[in-house]
């Protein structure tokens, strides 16, 4: 990890350690927000603590989160949400495996079937019902194994307990690989654009440190320009060590599947039809119950600026 002296210190948190967040982990290993002179303090969510209270408590800067949170943030009464400043995931990072191959797959397939869904985060399978409705299938007709932990879940579906699992790479690479697994759906190319994660600050942070946050975009949008442009095999080794107990191979076909299905954003800016999917999703999944406005927690300057620079 690239580091300067002088530099403007930022506490960055990511939710799970997963390769959905390769842009987030590039700009951090490939020096990206170092060169912009930030000293990032980098790591993951400790199991069972909350993005928005981490923020708001003041212990972290910027957080990798899900406009959800801030949805829920305003429906609780709260007159300060996290603001969003970039996007990182413009679709679904999911993968669907079955345990039987799937030759000539539908989404009516799942109906009657027993379905492992992410269990230890709420939006995933939200996001997985509406997929569902949008290919004609009612999330009622299908059983759910829930509530489970990653481990938990890659357990369960290894003993059979489940038609389906809904899992992220490497994970999902990992049940192919062993034969324990078959890709049904990328759930990324079936649900089209949506806001699925950005990044977020408190509005006071991003008031009193307007510059940082900038440089903190201009950093991550070169961040992602770099991805897009590079092969996959490149794009393994920047991350490989986020993800020591994985070979290259494996890491490198999750890059290209990730790449394929278009799920990382390949610039900053939080696009209003992916947030206006992503909210009906969320209320009509019932996890969100207000119409918040785009306004209400987006701070698209910073992206404008760090996509202007570019040019």
């Amino acid at each position: 990890m690239v580091s300067q002296a002088n530099s403007s210190r930022v506490r960055l948190r990511v939710a799970f350690r997963n390769m959905f967040y390769t842009t987030i982990y590039a700009a951090v290993e490939g020096g990206f927000l170092a060169a912009e002179g930030l000293d990032i303090d980098f790591s993951h969510i400790p199991a069972g603590q909350s993005s928005t209270d981490l923020l708001k408590s003041g212990d972290i800067d910027i957080t990798q989160s899900g406009i959800s949170r801030s949805f829920m943030d305003l429906d609780a009464g709260s007159d300060s949400p996290p603001l969003h400043i970039a996007e990182i995931n413009q679709r679904d990072g999911f993968f669907l495996l079955s345990r039987e191959p799937t030759d000539d797959w539908t989404w009516a397939d799942l109906v009657g079937k027993t379905l492992i869904p992410v269990g230890f985060t709420p939006v995933p399978y939200t996001t997985l019902q509406a997929a569902m409705r949008w290919h004609g299938v009612d999330p009622a007709s299908v059983h759910l194994l829930g509530g489970l932990s990653a481990e938990q879940m890659l357990s369960g579906f290894r003993n059979g307990d489940a038609d389906y699992l809904q899992v992220p790479y490497p994970f999902a690479g990992q049940l192919v690989n062993e034969g324990t697994g078959h890709l049904a759906a990328t759930l990324g190319r079936e649900s089209g654009y949506v806001c699925y994660s950005s990044f977020a600050a408190t509005p006071s942070y991003v008031e009193q440190n307007p510059e940082t946050v900038q440089r903190f975009v201009n950093g991550y949008a070169r961040a992602q320009q770099w991805i897009a442009r590079n092969e996959p095999e490149v794009v393994a080794d920047c991350i490989a060590p986020v993800f020591p107990e994985y070979d290259r191979a494996l890491l490198a076909d999750g890059v290209r599947r990730y790449k394929a299905a278009g799920v990382w954003a390949t610039d900053p800016m939080i696009g209003r039809e992916g947030f206006g999917r992503m909210r009906d999703a969320l209320i009509t999944g019932g996890l969100v119950q207000g119409a918040h406005p785009y306004e209400k927690i987006v701070r698209p300057e910073f992206a404008q600026r760090a996509m202007a620079e570019a040019v």
